[in-house]
């Protein structure tokens, strides 16, 4: 493969600047790679900026959209060209079309990308000067914050349009979900144990940034429901599982408790939750180890994380017949009422259940 062929750049663009000539010009002479400009549906009056991009340099490429289609469908159409134009091709680098993103940034994620070459490079600005819009400002370092709380992932910059990608990750990426701009932070979503690069860029904000096709309002509220969806999916899928044991647990101690062992006296509570527990401690942790912690080798399965689950499944265990028996105890209640006593008993048990559970016994990152 030619050497100057082992990266490309991308340039996704709509309506863009006639400063985009220059740009071209500039990354080409400093970076021997292959540019790829996706129009994305511009208007006919920057049509001609595109050849004129085409005419500034070698090697450059123009892909075409008929409407707008978004972003994300731009760098999709740019990832598959390249993947069936360039088959050995080491990765790509993705940039703006508004003049953004400085050409020697470029070149300092694509020497990132080059030292670390499985690694998601991100060029990331700084938001705390004050040439940096306000709705800019507001809008990064909030959608920070929330992929901080909501997925434990501390990135600087979430919303860089200047990332170096890898060949591995951009086939994973062609069905990454969304067509816009929350394509991208889809991507972020998707990186896993992927290494992960931060690389320090210029802040450039060029007229207040009114050239951005974000809309602050709109894509804001998109993509943080994109993040906080994802956050709380493994949380609901975990109260799911946890709820569907605890069934198990109340279904098999009532046929234990009052059919099974209805003519015993000695020992009849304790055999009837030791078994209503072991039973659904199984049920939970297969269920958590290849549903709601699962990964591609097929979940938590070592040793010491399973007896770490074993171990609170004792505690519980203990905890739940102890609890059960004294409150049953103290109220002197009726045969009828034990089941209830161990419902109010398991629910509280279960809260603490999964906050161990979360915090201590499965974790392991996506």
């Amino acid at each position: 493969m030619d050497s100057s062929n082992k990266f490309a750049i991308i340039i996704p663009a709509l309506n863009p600047p006639l400063r985009l000539v220059d740009y071209v010009k500039e990354l080409r002479t400093l970076l021997k790679y292959p540019i790829i400009l996706v129009d994305d549906g511009s208007r006919q009056e920057e049509k001609p900026i595109f050849e004129e991009c085409k005419k500034s340099a070698s090697e450059v490429t123009i892909l075409t959209h008929d409407i707008n289609r978004g972003k994300g469908r731009a760098l999709k159409t740019a990832f598959s060209y390249l993947l069936d134009k360039y088959p050995d091709i080491k990765g790509c680098i993705t940039c703006d079309s508004d003049g953004q993103h400085r050409a020697v940034d470029v070149v300092k994620c694509f020497a990132a990308l080059e030292q670390n070459p499985e690694a998601l490079v991100l060029g990331c600005r700084t938001f705390n000067l004050e040439h940096v819009p306000w709705r800019s400002r507001f809008g990064n370092q909030t959608m920070n914050k929330l992929f901080r709380i909501f997925t434990k992932q501390d990135f600087q910059d979430t919303q860089t349009g200047l990332r170096a990608i890898p060949t591995s990750f951009m086939r994973e990426l062609i069905d990454c979900p969304g067509e816009r701009f929350e394509y991208e932070t889809y991507m972020l979503l998707m990186i896993k144990n992927r290494p992960l690069v931060q690389v320090p860029i210029e802040t450039i904000y060029l007229d207040g940034n009114s050239e951005s096709h974000f809309n602050p309002v709109k894509d804001s509220i998109k993509i943080s429901a994109i993040i906080v969806r994802h956050g709380l999916a493994k949380f609901f899928k975990f109260v799911a599982v946890s709820l569907l044991s605890f069934g198990v647990d109340i279904a098999v101690f009532s046929l234990l408790y009052y059919i099974v062992f209805s003519g015993e006296t000695q020992g009849r509570l304790l055999l009837s939750v030791v078994i209503a527990r072991i039973t659904s401690l199984c049920f939970n942790y297969l269920c958590n180890r290849n549903y709601v912690f699962k990964n591609k080798n097929g979940g938590v399965a070592d040793i010491s994380t399973f007896l770490r689950y074993l171990s609170l499944a004792m505690v519980i265990m203990g905890a739940s017949y102890l609890l059960t028996k004294g409150t049953a105890l103290l109220i002197k209640n009726s045969e009828c009422a034990v089941s209830f006593i161990k419902i109010a008993v398991d629910l509280i048990l279960f809260i603490l259940s999964y906050t161990v559970q979360k915090r201590i016994i499965f974790i392991h990152k996506d």
